[in-house]
């Protein structure tokens, strides 16, 4: 998630839909900072011991532990390309507009929320993973943590995210949506491969990957009818004038 947080905040530009209708830059820093500040938040939290420890209706614990077949850093690095690939590919309004920038942001948002809400309930339900017992005795803090599973809940996030903003913003013009769907379907397989190895790696339920999948979903969609409400509101007939500036280089710093 570090990676979203370095490389996302140099794409942030300078957008005027008419003379008097720029994008503000202090409530957007601010909503960057917010950003930040529940990404954070959800790190810390990642790394803290479950708040209680448990077995849910006697599922098994001991299964072999596996390493993981889809990593953290892979799943981490897929977030940071699709973020990029909304702020820089050129949809159906042009390059660097309105949409590519408020839903590369939105992005970052919905991983960010995901990312919280997840470690969260992860910590308050406190559920054993079925490798509990043969769980790597450096990690073991991290050996009740099972429920729901996080890979799922990001993986549904970014698939869910890019595809409404591939669906509603590429191929307007054409009204052929043949290869938006086929990007949706794609994105959503992939993201069930993740939560498969999930399972197959001895580290979730099923139960586990249902649930992050459907949080991950749903605080995606939130987040993207937020964005495009925000868009709905900066429509205008005018000209739009684009100069990249990178608007938070200095909030990426710290990052």
């Amino acid at each position: 998630m570090r990676l979203i947080w370095v490389l996302i905040p140099l794409i942030g530009f300078k957008i005027t839909v008419s003379a008097n209708e720029p994008i503000r830059f202090f409530p957007e820093l601010a909503e960057w900072g917010a950003s930040g500040l529940v990404f954070y938040t959800a790190m810390w939290l990642d790394g803290q011991p479950a708040w209680s420890s448990r077995t849910i209706s006697k599922q098994v614990t001991d299964k072999p532990f596996h390493e993981n077949t889809v990593s953290s850093s892979k799943l981490y690095a897929a977030a940071g390309v699709t973020a990029l690939g909304i702020g820089l590919i050129p949809n159906s309004d042009g390059w660097l507009d309105q949409s590519a920038y408020h839903h590369s942001k939105g992005l970052v948002e919905a991983l960010s929320a995901t990312y919280l809400f997840t470690n969260v309930v992860k910590n308050i339900v406190g559920r054993k993973r079925p490798c509990f017992s043969n769980y790597p005795e450096e990690d073991i803090f991290d050996a009740n943590k099972s429920f729901p599973s996080g890979h799922a809940s990001i993986s549904f996030a970014i698939a869910s995210y890019s595809s409404l903003y591939v669906l509603d913003h590429f191929g307007a013009s054409s009204g052929n949506k043949t290869g938006q769907w086929i990007y949706a379907a794609g994105s959503h397989a992939l993201a069930a491969y993740v939560g498969y190895s999930r399972i197959m790696d001895n580290r979730h339920f099923v139960s586990d990957v249902i649930a992050g999948g459907l949080l991950g979903s749903g605080i995606a969609w939130l987040i993207y009818d937020y964005q495009e409400q925000k868009l709905s509101e900066k429509e205008t007939t005018g000209d739009v004038s684009k100069s990249v500036v990178p608007y938070f280089v200095t909030l990426s710093i710290p990052f």
